[in-house]
């Protein structure tokens, strides 16, 4: 076997292990999603929350890029971009507003939700910022927001979020294999929908 071949071999040995490796990680959070069907929606989505910020801050300790992350208060690019959430995160954000008493712009959700995550940047620009998003540029449901915010980790100038100026792929993210993979088995196990048309479906469930 020659220098080259043995090199395509041990590469190819590491990424079924990397694979292997990452699809325990994938089935686990599944087994625990379905596991937890049933349970209350909110609290389901509170416990995957506390999780992924447990993830998040124990992959960052360890991996010297994630000091870079310029994210901040005010930084709101990317609330003006599509947002897939799951169910249960929809009816804990739901749950919020009502117990703060902050009036969700039912018309605008209407709106929003006549698109997808492909044809989102088609709309007005004065509708595609979160509902969520304050006067401020600061996220009014910090504390509760969507796992999909929460692992979005950007480590490039803020300015360069902005979808409407920047070179395509100049963003620089920081990801945690396990946030990702967590977010997807909730995804899979759940259902998905662009956040509008989440919350849409929250306010009007009976149950």
């Amino acid at each position: 076997m020659t220098d080259d071949s043995k090199a395509v071999a041990n590469r190819k040995t590491r990424d079924e292990k990397k694979e292997a490796y990452l699809r325990v990680i994938y089935d686990r959070y599944t087994v625990q999603f379905r596991a937890a069907g049933n349970q209350d929606a909110p609290s389901v989505a509170r416990k995957a929350h506390i999780a992924m910020d447990e993830v998040l801050e124990r992959d960052r300790a360890k991996n010297p890029g994630s000091e870079n992350v310029r994210c901040g208060k005010g930084c709101s690019h990317c609330c003006r971009e599509a947002v897939e959430i799951w169910p249960h995160e929809a009816a804990l954000l739901v749950g919020i507003a009502r117990e703060t008493g902050m009036a969700l712009d039912t018309a605008r959700l209407e709106r929003q939700s006549r698109y997808t995550v492909d044809t989102w940047r088609q709309q007005p620009a004065a509708d595609k910022a979160c509902t969520f998003l304050g006067d401020d540029g600061a996220c009014m449901v910090y504390e509760s927001r969507p796992n999909a915010c929460r692992k979005l980790l950007v480590v490039t100038d803020p300015a360069l979020c902005d979808a409407e100026h920047r070179k395509p792929d100049s963003v620089g993210r920081w990801f945690s294999w396990e946030a990702e993979l967590m977010e997807s088995a909730a995804l899979e196990t759940f259902g998905t929908a662009v956040m509008p048309k989440a919350l849409l479906a929250a306010l009007n469930d009976k149950g």
